[in-house]
């Protein structure tokens, strides 16, 4: 039975956890200082976690409460259809398993820029690289804010905007402290905290509905009402979870952090089949809501299993959801500073030293941060930040970066020609069918525009074609 607003003890219990968060996070930021010592350490510490550590801060990365939040509102609006859109991303991890070996050869990088300019040779193409990286972030972290005011607007409506911008500051500073240290070791409770608050979430809800036979009979119908919808843009959605952002600095951070390829592999694996279920439970989750009160907004979907939990359960889920929603912002809040200091300051600055680096990582955090939230303030679909975002990445240099796994020294040409092909089919595709449901393949045009185009050209040096493709040769040079 549903509540007629959220009690007050509710309120007192959830300003006490938001505070007592943000707290010990700081204060665990604050002790991992003085193990953060030098660039390195702040940007990827290798060797310091095992499969465990990795899975969660893989799983903490990519479905944040902003992807999960997304999903379920798409659900409660329309049914199964964005759900299975997003299931893309699972098989994506089973793409970034099958390439982790390849990934951990470039182990001594630490960053995306860094493996493509050893690659194709020349820091104007790292400068492009950290540039489209930052703004790949940016749209990220500003997805996350608006999971944290939707999350806060649950409990206090009328603050929801400054208890957001409080959560991504202490996000913003223990990043910005502790490094990817501090990222991994919260992304470990974080990951756990989601897992059983959903799970727990899931259980309740299809009692509340009716029972298992009531709602899966709801969802049967639903998923058979799906035969009524336009089956390539259901494809097409899928294939920007699938591509989107394969092989993003996120993924390459974490595969290089592990202390083998092996345990990167196994990792990017239980990751998979986990993100799995949570998709399929973020889509159950709002056809719950729908079965609960199907008419609100979907942006309220939430609030409606709030007012209809039990308090406990209510306090348990907002638990969750904080700790999921700051475990994605902080992970892109590290890469894209990493990519300032490693990527774009050093061709600006040829002689920075180790802790000048140190302290300019630092600042980039607060930086984007900041811009993030200046973002999320006018842009409120979360999943729509995301699909815009990864327009950014998959049409420009996934092919480019991909073919760096399989060739370790490449001329110039191979990054922009095919850089240049997927962008313009990008721009194109976008104002052709500019506010038209096939706008959204623009990022698969340019993608395969740019893969296209790699073939094309190695095709032209035929002689060099990768009789080692599937093989592993560390070796293997295109000539200029």
């Amino acid at each position: 039975m549903a509540h007629e607003c959220i009690s007050t003890q509710f309120i007192a219990m959830s300003i006490i956890i938001i505070f007592s968060l943000a707290a010990l996070l700081l204060v665990y930021s604050i002790l991992q200082i003085k193990q953060v010592g030098n660039f390195s350490a702040f940007a990827l510490d290798r060797n310091a976690f095992g499969v465990v550590a990795i899975y969660c801060t893989f799983l903490a990365s990519g479905i944040g409460a902003g992807h999960l939040m997304g999903a379920a509102e798409k659900s409660y609006a329309t049914g199964w259809y964005y759900t299975i859109g997003c299931l893309g991303y699972p098989l994506q991890l089973l793409l970034v398993a099958w390439l982790a070996p390849r990934v951990y050869q470039w182990r001594q990088c630490l960053s995306s820029g860094e493996i493509l300019s050893k690659a194709y040779g020349g820091n104007d193409i790292r400068l492009i690289a950290g540039l489209i990286w930052l703004f790949f972030c940016t749209g990220i972290i500003s997805a996350q804010v608006v999971a944290m005011q939707r999350v806060s607007h649950m409990l206090i409506p009328q603050h929801e905007t400054l208890i957001a911008v409080l959560l991504t500051a202490t996000v913003i500073i223990y990043s910005c402290l502790g490094g990817v240290r501090s990222v991994v070791s919260t992304d470990i409770f974080q990951a756990w905290a989601l897992l059983l608050a959903i799970a727990t979430l899931l259980v309740w809800g299809i009692e509340e509905t009716g029972g298992i036979e009531s709602f899966t009979q709801y969802n049967l119908e639903l998923i058979q009402s799906l035969k009524q919808e336009s089956s390539p843009e259901l494809l097409i959605l899928f294939l920007c979870f699938l591509f989107g952002d394969v092989l993003i600095p996120v993924s390459i951070q974490r595969i290089t952090m592990a202390r083998s390829a092996t345990q990167a592999r196994s990792a990017l694996l239980l990751t998979a089949f986990v993100v799995f279920w949570v998709v399929l439970t973020s889509g159950a989750l709002g056809t719950i809501a729908q079965m609960l009160d199907g008419s609100r907004h979907a942006s309220e979907t939430f609030n409606i299993i709030i007012l209809f939990a039990p308090d406990w359960l209510g306090i348990f889920l907002f638990a969750g959801f904080l700790a999921a929603v700051m475990s994605s912002c902080d992970s892109y809040l590290n890469t894209a500073a990493v990519a300032f200091s490693n990527d774009i300051l050093p061709v600006a600055c040829h002689r920075l030293t180790d802790r000048q680096q140190l302290i300019f990582g630092r600042l980039a955090t607060i930086i984007i941060g900041v811009g993030a939230i200046s973002i999320a303030y006018y842009v409120n679909d979360i999943l729509d930040i995301l699909l815009n975002t990864f327009e950014a990445w998959a049409p420009t240099l996934f092919p480019p970066l991909l073919l760096t796994l399989f060739y370790h020294k490449l001329p110039k040409r191979f990054f922009y020609i095919p850089f240049i092909s997927g962008l313009a089919g990008l721009l194109i595709w976008r104002s052709v069918f500019a506010q038209t449901s096939w706008q959204s393949a623009a990022l698969l045009i340019g993608a395969a525009l740019n893969s296209c185009t790699i073939w094309i050209l190695l095709r032209l040096n035929s002689n060099h074609l990768p009789k080692y493709l599937f093989g592993f040769r560390k070796d293997l040079h295109m000539p200029d």
